[in-house]
């Protein structure tokens, strides 16, 4: 396990944009919004065998994948509005295949994407609600999980799946974010574009985006 927090320029981002990780060749694993320490579990990579722009890609494996550390941009109490948006391509998944979770034990926490559904937890963090949403492996899919003060939704490269949840209003504590995997196992494949923003960004009619700024 490394701890990384390096310093680069920043590029022209929203500022509504809070975590912004590219996951290219010159981005590395940073953080290009805000510089969030991010801590690096086994071996994942930057990768450019796969890429949705051309510029690499995060590779990652089972044991091997990324943690946003907990800071007060990843706090999810009460009812803030988040949107949580990647690009993935999957060659394999473990265990029920995690992409994006606020989970490393085995205890009910806010989100955990999965490749085959979405996971939310209740209010008291002791139960959960679930969003259908099956990813297919083998080809560039866009994932946003959008929580808008009154529903949580999902969309599949633009278009809503499954069926819109109730946005709990969660206990105050800061969060981590686990990038390629979930308690119950990870994926195998790539991210890109990695996006965390203090507001919904989606509407019936989001286009996902065709560059990475």
């Amino acid at each position: 396990m490394m701890l990384i927090n390096p310093f680069m320029d920043a590029h022209a981002i929203p500022a509504s944009t809070k975590i912004l990780m590219p996951f290219t060749t010159d981005s590395g694993f940073t953080d290009i919004a805000n510089n969030h320490a991010i801590t690096v579990i086994g071996s994942p990579t930057i990768s450019t065998a796969q890429s949705k722009f051309g510029a690499g890609s995060l590779s990652v494996t089972s044991g091997n994948y990324l943690k946003i550390n907990s800071t007060s941009t990843l706090n999810m109490s009460s009812k803030k509005t988040l949107t949580f948006e990647c690009w993935v391509y999957m060659t394999n998944t473990v265990g029920g295949g995690g992409i994006l979770s606020t989970r490393d034990t085995p205890v009910y926490t806010n989100i955990v994407v999965k490749a085959s559904f979405t996971l939310i937890g209740d209010a008291y963090l002791n139960n959960w609600s679930s969003i259908s949403a099956t990813l297919p492996l083998n080809q560039w899919v866009h994932v946003a999980l959008v929580l808008d003060g009154t529903n949580i939704k999902e969309y599949i490269n633009g278009v809503q799946t499954g069926s819109s949840l109730a946005h709990p209003s969660w206990p105050s504590s800061n969060n981590f974010l686990l990038i390629g995997h979930d308690f119950d196992g990870g994926i195998t494949g790539y991210i890109n574009d990695l996006r965390i923003s203090d507001y919904a960004v989606y509407t019936a009619n989001f286009t996902p985006p065709t560059s990475p700024f």
